[in-house]
């Protein structure tokens, strides 16, 4: 799909996104839809309808936005998703789009770059499909999308943000929807190095004896059952030196079988997305890149395949860990936090003073937040700016308690603590409780339980079928807005 500017624009589609409140008083240039029968359903959000033109006129899509005042942009870019799947649907090579119906709910001046970018950034993000490993592919011709505004940089700047922010955001769906035979933890490495080859990113994979070597004994427990080793993903990105440096973590186990506690589910292949977590930081990160941010940032992805086998991680275990912790491993299934924990304690050593954590780390948080909100726990003003960063796309996250006389609940009979709690309930907060003994006390620290809003059903909006490359925008929002 492809995306230009003129001002002067006689399209055979136009794109009309409207609010309810809209419908009544269409503005005068849209005279073709003022006269036709418009029913109140037609503006609620989601809501899709053609009116074809006759004679020779253009074709209208009314894309409904709701009510005004239940709007943010990134109701505009769900409009825009669904816009581009009926574009395609209708075989359309060509649209204009007109955000004139919105002119007297708001200042539209003062508004039109963000809803630019926002209907590119959406357009794309809605139309995505995962077809790699299909012998037969649907082609879809490209779709030339026109704003009929003045050329202006704010404008082109507009087009060019939100183009951005799609394709780091779809490299990261990518990734999460890679199957496993295609995504070992060196597949993921190798992956990496290719997009972020001749950019300002400095890479280290470290694996071998080189885990033990630099005390990752979590990832080199968890790793060690399969054929295919763990590797530990470093890459550093500075291009502002007077910034303190912030550490994300993305989880990066490429299948998570349950180890030795193998998982009891019938279908487990949806953890392949078990590296969403690793997915979504190495996505803000190539954002970060591409759109030249002012950041100093280091990514940490520690990778593994969680399989069962002769040599793998056993139930009982102790792991010493590099600031001496001793872990019991009461569960094999809960390796996400053991392989965190390298990567915390690596954070403070290469001298972070902020980290933000993320993973698909418990099914709990799914049962308390649902699909599309996730959990985040620790410190308050760290939080709070994190769950700013993410409202405006969509990707919202609610603050859990890390309530201390939970942590109790982790002690073990042979070691400094368990992987597992042996409380009731609490299963996302016992997790962060645990991650949290890995924080040194100078960091300010804050842990993405993002496990619900990973995948998507079915395509509504900006979201599409699958992976949904969430806190790929949160995080690189939150580092391009001056952390």
């Amino acid at each position: 799909m492809k995306f230009e500017i003129h001002a002067e624009t006689a399209a055979r589609t136009l794109i009309v996104p409207v609010f309810t409140e809209s419908l009544a008083n269409m503005p005068s240039e849209l005279e073709a839809i003022r006269t036709a029968k418009l029913l109140p359903y037609m503006g609620a959000r989601h809501a899709v309808t053609w009116f074809y033109g006759a004679n020779g006129s253009p074709d209208f899509l009314l894309m409904g936005l709701g009510d005004t005042a239940a709007f943010t942009v990134a109701v505009m870019r769900d409009a825009a998703g669904n816009a581009g799947r009926a574009l395609y649907k209708d075989e359309r090579s060509e649209a204009a789009v007109s955000f004139a119906a919105l002119s007297g709910a708001g200042p539209l001046e003062e508004s039109q770059p963000a809803f630019m970018e926002a209907w590119v950034e959406g357009s794309l993000l809605g139309t995505y499909v995962f077809d790699a490993y299909k012998s037969t592919r649907t082609e879809r011709p490209e779709i030339l999308v026109r704003f009929p505004v003045e050329q202006t940089a704010e404008h082109a700047e507009a087009i060019r943000l939100g183009r951005l922010r799609a394709e780091s955001t779809m490299w990261a769906r990518d990734l999460t929807n890679e199957p496993p035979n295609y995504l070992r933890p060196r597949d993921l490495a190798e992956q990496t190095a290719r997009r972020f080859a001749n950019t300002g990113v400095q890479m280290a994979v470290h694996e071998g004896e080189e885990l033990e070597r630099r005390g990752f004994a979590g990832l080199a427990a968890v790793g060690k059952g399969s054929l295919h080793p763990p590797v530990f993903l470093e890459l550093q990105y500075c291009s502002d030196e007077t910034k303190p440096l912030v550490a994300l973590i993305g989880k990066g186990i490429t299948f998570d079988t349950g180890g030795i506690s193998l998982k009891r589910d019938h279908d487990i292949s949806d953890m392949r997305m078990d590296m969403a977590g690793a997915a979504g930081v190495l996505g803000a990160l190539d954002l970060i890149v591409r759109a030249g941010a002012a950041v100093n940032v280091v990514v940490l992805v520690p990778a593994a395949e969680n399989s069962p086998s002769d040599r793998s991680m056993l139930p009982g275990e102790v792991i010493r860990y590099a600031n001496g912790l001793t872990v019991q491993v009461g569960n094999t299934d809960s390796e996400g936090r053991l392989i965190l924990a390298d990567a915390l304690l690596y954070a403070h050593r290469l001298g972070a003073e902020q980290v933000v954590d993320m993973a698909t780390l418990t099914y709990s948080v799914v049962g308390a937040l649902g699909k599309q909100i996730a959990g985040i726990l620790g410190a308050d003003g760290l939080v709070q700016a994190l769950r700013q960063a993410g409202e405006p796309f969509g990707e919202r996250v609610w603050q859990l308690p890390l309530h201390d006389e939970y942590e109790a609940y982790l002690s073990s009979d042979y070691a400094d603590a368990s992987n597992i709690s042996s409380g009731d309930g609490g299963g996302a907060i016992m997790a962060a409780l645990f991650l949290r003994k890995f924080v040194h006390p100078s960091l300010s620290w804050a842990h993405i339980d993002m496990n619900g809003p990973k995948d998507n059903a079915a395509p509504k909006g900006q979201l599409a079928a699958g992976a949904t490359g969430w806190g790929t925008r949160l995080l690189a929002a939150y580092l391009m807005n001056g952390s």
